[in-house]
Order: C-alpha cells, then structure tokens, then sequence
C-alpha cells in the first residue's frame, strides 16, 4: 500500500518558493491501477519522484508498506527503488544496445548472472509482444514497440509498483491503446500496482479504477473512475471529462440546435449508464410504459473501465410534458442518470 500523507513539497528559488505539491494525502492499494491526472504544472510528476525517493517531501511523508521513503538511505533506499519500475515519455533506451541488452540493464546494474538474466529478458521481451526482435536496436523500432522495450525494462527487477510517465503522450491514438492494453494485462498477469501519471483523460478512463486530479500542486478531487466521469465537481475535472465526450463536438452540439428549432416542445435527454444497465433495454421499456411519447435517440456511446462499462444516450422527448416528466422517473426507477441539456 502506498501513502502520501500530508505531502508537500517547496522548492527555493533565487528570489522565491515554489510550491510545487500543496498537502497531499492519497491512499493506493496493492494491485491497483491509480491514475494522477493534471495539466502540465499541475505537480503531478514532482509528486512521483517522491514515491521512488528521487526528490523528498518537505513536509508530510510518503510510504510503501509502512516504510518512510524520506528516511531510507544508502542500500535501504537502493533496494526499495529496485521495487518500483518507470516507464518514461521518450523511452529512454540507449541506441547502441540491443532490444535484449536494453532490457538486461537493469540486472546487470544489480550483478545477476548471465544466464539468468538473458532468460529473464527473453521472458519480458515475450511478455511485451516483441519476441523474435532481441536482437534488433531500438533505431529498427517504432514508437510504440520502443514503448515496449521500455516497459520490459521497467519489468526487470520484478518491481511491486510501475509508475508510467505521460508513457502514451508521443503516441499515436492506436498505438496508445495498445500500451494500455498492455499495461492492463501487466497489471492482471503480474499484480503489480500501477500509478498512471497523464493528462489524458483517454488514459484513465481505459486503464484506471481510481483516479485523482492535481491542479496548481493540490488534489482538487478524487474517487472512482466511474464516479469522476459520471459525477465531476471541479472545473478542471468537468474540462477533463468534457475533452474525452465525444457529446461535446461541434457536429453534435449543431445536431442539437437543429432539433430544439424544429421540435420547441420537446426536451433533449442526456441519459447516462453504468455498469449492467448500460447492457439493459431501458429506452425501449420506457417507450413502452409511455405510448403517447415519441423517444428519438440522437447519440450514443459506450466506454469500457476497470470498474465496468459507461454508457452516454443523448434523447429527445416529444409530446405531452406530463408524459416527458413521468418518463424522467421512469429513468430514474430504471437507475439511469438524466440530465436535461435543454427543455422546448
């Protein structure tokens, strides 16, 4: 279990302070997927190098299983950093070396044989999806299959918690998910906590099963990933969500004028689903309770979690506003959000 109790961290500049982390307290439970999402500036990264002992808090503390990193030193801290792999941005590997070499850095820098090295290297390189390309360099690769070195890497010393970076930030929207996919099975396979620093809201809604948004230092707001999509509080939290729904385009937002001015009376419906209801009939067994009432559905969507489906419907209501109010409860019996985005 990691904590982050009470953290903040200043740093002294020439004239001034800055203070990068504000009093931060998260919990992180082994085996789970977290994501930290921010803007750039946000603290997010200076918050992780306090996780794998490369910067220290100034206030508060920071724990892997009950042990202070801020108080280890010398083989102790060594030893705990050998426990948490990185996967950076710009991969990070060295050009002169193999795909195999890159990967057996790790454990030749920790002294293990040879032999068992190469084995282990060759079992990552499989793990990764990149089996028969050892003996390539990283010049021969894509960014994504880089990507994949560079994870095998982080894999090497067999660490309990993998800190990913911005990991996708220089990828292609394909190649992306299938970093992600990857770190899913990582992360099922091999039980490895996984702290997911981005901000891509893409990123947490396919990976993450919580998630905690940094703006100037501070977390402004954390939960589920279900709940922060489903429920923002925060601005920057409802910026985030608002950037990943495809709802909020320019061709559907014209979509939407277009039927307010052709059916004034009508309501557009904002439905949303979670978990089996996104798979239930529920607009059908509306309609069915609502004869009178014509149900148009403009849009829709569905976005699989780590905490299971989110489903976005967008509807119209035509005809009596009695009948469109009693099927607004009909939704609701039906456990499906409704919001109203605009009322003829």
């Amino acid at each position: 279990m990691i904590k982050f109790k009470d953290v903040s961290k200043v740093f002294q500049l020439k004239d001034s302070q800055l203070k990068a982390v504000n009093d931060v307290n998260l919990t992180i439970d082994d085996g789970d997927i977290f994501g930290i999402i921010g803007y750039s500036g946000a603290g997010k990264s200076t918050l992780v190098r306090m996780l794998n002992g490369l910067e220290t808090p100034t206030t508060g503390s920071v724990e892997i299983n009950g042990h202070d990193i801020a108080k280890l030193h010398g083989r102790e801290l060594r030893d705990q950093q050998k426990q948490i792999g990185m996967i950076f941005q710009h991969f990070n590997l060295l050009w002169s070396r193999s795909i195999i070499d890159n990967v057996m850095l790790p454990l030749e820098l920790a002294h293990v044989a040879k032999a068992e090295r190469v084995e282990k290297a060759k079992k990552l390189i499989d793990l990764v999806g990149l089996k028969g390309r050892e003996n390539d360099y990283p010049s021969e690769l894509s960014g994504g299959q880089k990507q994949r070195v560079g994870i095998a890497r982080a894999l090497a010393n067999d660490p309990k918690i993998l800190i990913s970076d911005e990991a996708t930030s220089a990828l292609d929207p394909q190649t992306t998910d299938e970093i992600l996919d990857l770190l899913i099975k990582i992360n099922k396979e091999l039980g490895i906590s996984i702290v997911l620093i981005t901000h891509e809201m893409h990123a947490i809604r396919k990976v993450a099963k919580h998630v905690a948004v940094m703006q100037d230092g501070a977390v402004v707001e954390e939960g589920s990933v279900s709940d922060i999509f489903n429920h923002p509080k925060q601005a920057i939290t409802k910026r985030f969500v608002s950037e990943d729904d495809a709802h909020d385009s320019n061709d559907t937002m014209m979509a939407l004028d277009e039927l307010v001015n052709r059916y004034p009376n009508g309501s557009i419906i904002k439905l949303t689903f979670s978990g089996d209801r996104s798979q239930s009939p529920v607009v059908s067994q509306v309609a069915k309770q609502r004869p009178n009432l014509e149900i148009n559905i403009i849009e829709g969507s569905l976005h699989p979690t780590q905490n299971g489906t989110l489903g976005v419907l967008v509807i119209q209501l035509l005809g009596d506003e009695n009948e469109q109010k009693l099927a607004m409860k009909d939704f609701a019996e039906l456990k499906v959000e409704t919001e109203v985005l605009n009322r003829g």
